[in-house]
């Protein structure tokens, strides 16, 4: 992942759970939806507050919370769903 643009810039802490909750994130999609999220369609990644802010070529951003869940962001944070994969 160290070639994504700001990876290298999170901490170990931070990487760790991009690395966890992108997995999951992954793994919650059918596969034909899944190549929207591959590893070539991240754009770049950065620490917000100690949750992660995932953004992919295509437009779309996500927030990894450091309780496991995700969220895409559209730019009213209240209305999003969380999504978690235990």
């Amino acid at each position: 992942m160290s070639h994504i643009d700001g990876y290298k810039n999170l901490t170990q802490r931070q990487k760790g759970l991009f690395d966890d909750v992108y997995k999951k994130h992954l793994s919650s999609l059918q596969m034909q939806e899944r190549l929207n999220y591959v590893e070539d369609q991240l754009a770049k990644v950065e620490a917000d507050i100690g949750d992660i802010n995932v953004y992919f070529k295509h437009g779309e951003t996500y927030k990894y919370r450091r309780d496991g869940t995700w969220f895409k962001m559209d730019g009213d944070v209240d209305n999003c769903n969380s999504y978690a994969i235990n």
